[in-house]
């Protein structure tokens, strides 16, 4: 009886449901809840894989922005100092300009021959190697000799002991040698007779004696002396500190009148 009576209510129940459209109510009910879901999963994947995107995408334009620093800045060191190579080209050409009636050279150095050692610089220019040269500064002072080995042109700055070349000091042309230079920068005449009569501030010019310079291409001028046993030695302050040179010029003929 109790079966009978809970399957007469099971049927109605599905005859109500099927009067009253329960199914579709209930379908509708799970359809639109699941959609909800799989709506709100879609949008959080979307938003997700944005903000990855996003975020290795700031990673890579930073990248590329401190790239595009690092040249830049290497750029900004390279125009600088092309710039101030070239304010100081125009400079001693202006300096330069109708200064000399000697044939020259303008030439730079490029390197020390030596590391350890300022007063000799390898040049730009190739010359022969049929004599020695002399070398002075823009301002159209004695800087050293130029000698040439295996076709390099050596700069033999006045503060190395090997770059000698004839002087005449003062109103008496006592005449001495240069023999590099002492522990300030002033360079050492050497050589001079013990009777010529030399003193403090006598200008020193080259002598031309020697066959390498002209003559009165300005060297410096006497700062202190002293005898030896037959000649004297002479202490000039050059009018040119060479070792912070990096511009010179080459006399590579003398013009006599």
């Amino acid at each position: 009886m109790n079966k009978t009576i809970a399957f007469v209510g099971l049927m109605i129940l599905v005859l109500l449901g099927y009067i009253f459209n329960f199914d579709k109510v209930m379908s509708s009910i799970f359809i639109n809840s699941t959609t909800d879901l799989r709506g709100g999963y879609s949008n959080s994947i979307t938003i997700l894989k944005d903000n990855f995107n996003s975020y290795f995408n700031q990673v890579e334009t930073l990248q590329n922005l401190n790239s595009l620093h690092n040249k830049n800045a290497n750029y900004k060191v390279l125009y600088e100092k092309a710039q101030n190579e070239l304010n100081e080209l125009k400079r001693d050409m202006q300096i330069m300009d109708g200064n000399f009636s000697h044939d020259t050279l303008y030439t730079k150095a490029v390197s020390y021959l030596n590391l350890n050692d300022f007063s000799k610089i390898i040049l730009d220019k190739k010359l022969p190697a049929t004599k020695l040269y002399p070398l002075i500064t823009p301002q159209g002072f004695s800087a050293g000799i130029v000698r040439v080995y295996n076709n390099i042109s050596i700069g033999y700055l006045n503060t190395n002991p090997k770059s000698n070349y004839a002087v005449f000091i003062g109103d008496t042309n006592s005449p001495g040698i240069t023999s590099g230079a002492d522990e300030n920068g002033y360079i050492i005449i050497q050589h001079i007779p013990k009777w010529y009569q030399i003193k403090v501030n006598d200008e020193v010019v080259t002598s031309g004696m020697d066959e390498i310079f002209p003559y009165g291409i300005k060297v410096g001028r006497v700062v202190g002396f002293k005898d030896q046993l037959y000649t004297k030695t002479a202490i000039v302050k050059p009018y040119a500190f060479v070792t912070s040179k990096r511009y010179f010029y080459i006399i590579t003929q003398t013009n006599t009148k």
